[in-house]
């Protein structure tokens, strides 16, 4: 989290000692909230979505070649994707920060369950990033109504179900971060495959022009985010786009429980 406060030093880090599953989430929460670091992301990504809203807006409206409006809703998602790196970074920090201040030994020490300690942590985060993302949607639909005046189209009903969606997306993509971060240790280095791979790798894949590759790209955690935020029905719907994420959520989260199991602290 930040570097004036470590985590092992949060009041209640011991208590998750015998207390299962419950007790572990309780101390990851207690320590999470007991950090700067968070509120920081939180704001952050308040911020950038705030900020980068009405350009996206004013761009999908330039864009279009006739009079039709552009949904706030599908500004808010194209936005996200600016954002989503401040709640990244909040997932990242559950992890590479007890690494870099040997806090880790003590949250062992009081979860000796390997995967209970990840399950605690995915939880707290990843109900932090679901929270999260209802709020962004909210922030980003709002300031794109505002700024694009006649030319936005608010349906109320809309916001809420994407915004709904877009807490689920948040929260597995937090999944899928602490996974890499649990692999690699390192902040520089969990963030940098996490930025590849939702945001360059896609585009990568996508520009070889071969089919398999392009296939692929279109079923990247990204990718499939959009079409599940977006309700898309087509290439594929929103329940599908869902089953990939989770397949690469729970893919990258079982990768990084190994490496914990067989490196241990």
């Amino acid at each position: 989290m930040t570097t004036s406060t470590s985590p092992s030093a949060a009041p209640g880090a011991a208590q998750a000692t015998g207390g299962g599953l419950p007790g572990a989430v309780a101390a990851e929460w207690t320590k999470l909230w007991s950090v700067r670091s968070t509120w920081w992301s939180l704001i952050g990504g308040g911020l950038l979505m705030l900020l980068t809203a009405p350009i996206i807006g004013s761009t999908m409206a330039n864009n279009k070649k006739n009079s039709a409006g552009v949904a706030v809703s599908e500004v808010a998602v194209n936005t996200v994707y600016v954002a989503e790196f401040a709640l990244i970074a909040l997932s990242m920090l559950v992890i590479t920060a007890e690494y870099t201040s040997g806090s880790i030994r003590t949250t062992l020490q009081a979860v000796p369950r390997r995967g209970q300690m990840l399950a605690a942590k995915n939880i707290v985060a990843g109900a932090i990033n679901f929270v999260g993302g209802i709020v962004l949607c909210l922030i980003g639909a709002g300031v794109s109504a505002v700024t694009l005046g006649d030319k936005a189209i608010a349906d109320g009903g809309e916001i809420l179900a994407t915004s709904l969606r877009m807490g689920v997306y948040l929260a597995l993509i937090s999944m899928l971060t602490i996974g890499v971060a649990i692999a690699v240790r390192s902040a520089a280095g969990t963030l940098t495959i996490v930025f590849v791979g939702l945001t360059v790798m896609p585009v990568i894949l996508q520009a070889s022009d071969m089919s398999p590759l392009v296939w692929l790209s279109d079923r990247m955690p990204n990718s499939a985010g959009t079409h599940f935020m977006n309700a898309d029905t087509s290439p594929y719907g929103a329940g599908t786009a869902l089953v990939f994420l989770l397949l690469w959520s729970v893919v990258v989260t079982a990768v990084g429980h190994q490496t914990l199991r067989r490196r241990d602290a």
